[in-house]
């Protein structure tokens, strides 16, 4: 990818996560307005203003040298103003519990949305369709008359030996497959829905050859065979294919020969298809599964982008706990850099990898913002909450400095695991 390659898809994360912030910051405003709250600026980005335009009633509209944030002021916002009409710390406590929850809830909201449009689109991993099958050679028959009972292009796979599928658990079909250990009985159960009816199917591990198990940059595309925790890669050396045992990304014992387009591996025979310009593929003779993300309906992805999110939102409350306890290296987060980088990567790949990033991000603001921690939107509403059951605030004052010294810690954070996330 060229320099100015690069750059476009940097821009294009970069608006993309601006469009999200712009959605937060929206939320508190338009609750603002509705509740009758003083607004003194709408703001895109910090720093240095750019562009600004002033309305009427004094409303300022703000883009900003930095575009990486924004923020939505409000009359008498850290201080008391009770002679000032619509200043926020004038106003009911109720209302100002709204204005603080809204922009998160337009986060979520603009997650919904998103994900509907990307469940529709392109589905998501952890609800896969079988595209195409070939049934063995040697049950072809018994599957054909009906005697034996095997999977059909259109099921969609819902569990895999009674494990079912789950995004939070990262339990999708092609890694509850491949997790299957070497020694258990020779087939396991695949449970399925086929014309709206659930029916349990038994399968041969060994027919499933070909499984995507992860991507090398070092070996492309790795296959996991039999359910073996270990990995084969297809490569070509000194004019001569072959296929390699890679362990932990380490080749591990003696290269297998690839003669007239197959290889026999732990006397099981898989063919191997391809050339070394378009990408070899390692498969099966006895049968291939292609899968593809299954596609929701209008009504259905109206109902599981609800789901969908909730499971996104309950597995970013694991990793905070994990964070927490200390299970999770700081190394594996990331701030606002590895976000951008991250989406223009992802964006790189695949443009409709938007369509995915967006909602997740979305959560994470949401969630993120609605910790208790001071000088985000969690800790301003506790502040309020107290405020209500004690009748009277705590030192404007105090609370000021408790948020600033927050927001500095935050800074730093956001810091640091951006410099450990890209020298470890």
């Amino acid at each position: 990818m060229g320099f100015f390659d690069w750059v476009l898809y940097i821009f294009i994360a970069i608006c993309a996560l601006l469009f999200m912030i712009m959605v937060h910051e929206f939320g508190h405003y338009t609750a603002g307005k509705i509740l009758k709250f003083k607004i003194n600026e709408f703001s895109i980005g910090f720093g240095k203003a750019i562009f600004q335009k002033k309305k009427k009633d004094g409303e300022i509209f703000s883009l900003r040298i930095f575009p990486l944030g924004g923020y939505c002021a409000f009359e008498g916002e850290d201080e008391d103003k009770p002679n000032t009409p619509g200043a926020f710390n004038s106003m009911p406590v109720w209302k100002r519990l709204i204005v603080l929850f809204m922009g998160a809830f337009f986060n979520f909201l603009s997650a919904l949305i998103f994900a509907a449009i990307l469940l529709m689109s392109y589905g998501y991993a952890d609800k896969v369709q079988i595209t195409n099958v070939e049934v063995p050679s040697e049950i072809y028959e018994e599957v054909q008359s009906g005697e034996r009972g095997w999977l059909k292009e259109g099921d969609i796979v819902l569990a895999v030996n009674g494990e079912y599928t789950n995004l939070v658990y990262d339990k999708y079909f092609t890694n509850l497959v491949a997790n299957i250990e070497p020694g258990q009985e020779n087939t396991f159960t695949v449970r399925v829905k086929r014309n709206g009816e659930e029916l349990d199917i038994e399968v041969y591990k060994g027919y499933f050859a070909e499984m995507s198990h992860s991507s090398d940059n070092t070996y492309g595309k790795l296959y996991s065979l039999d359910g073996e925790s270990y990995s084969y890669a297809v490569r070509e050396e000194e004019g001569k294919i072959q296929v390699i045992k890679v362990v932990d990304g380490k080749i591990e014992g003696e290269p297998y020969d690839v003669v007239d387009n197959s290889v026999v591996i732990n006397d099981r025979t898989y063919a191997v298809e391809g050339d070394s310009e378009s990408g070899f593929v390692l498969k099966g003779e006895l049968l291939g599964v292609t899968t593809s993300n299954y596609r929701y309906g209008f009504f259905e992805a109206l109902g599981q982008t609800f789901v969908f999110c909730g499971q996104w939102v309950w597995k970013i409350l694991i990793i905070l706990w994990q964070l927490i306890t200390f299970q999770l290296d700081l190394s594996a987060l990331g701030g606002t850099v590895t976000t951008v980088v991250t989406m223009a990567e992802a964006t790189a790949m695949n443009m409709a990898n938007l369509l995915l990033l967006i909602p997740l991000i979305s959560i994470n603001l949401a969630v993120f913002n609605l910790l208790p921690f001071p000088a985000l939107d969690g800790a301003r509403m506790v502040f309020v909450a107290i405020e209500g059951i004690r009748g009277k605030p705590i030192n404007r004052k105090v609370e000021g400095t408790i948020h600033f010294v927050g927001l500095l810690i935050l800074l730093a954070f956001v810091l640091l695991v951006d410099i450990l996330h890209f020298v470890t």
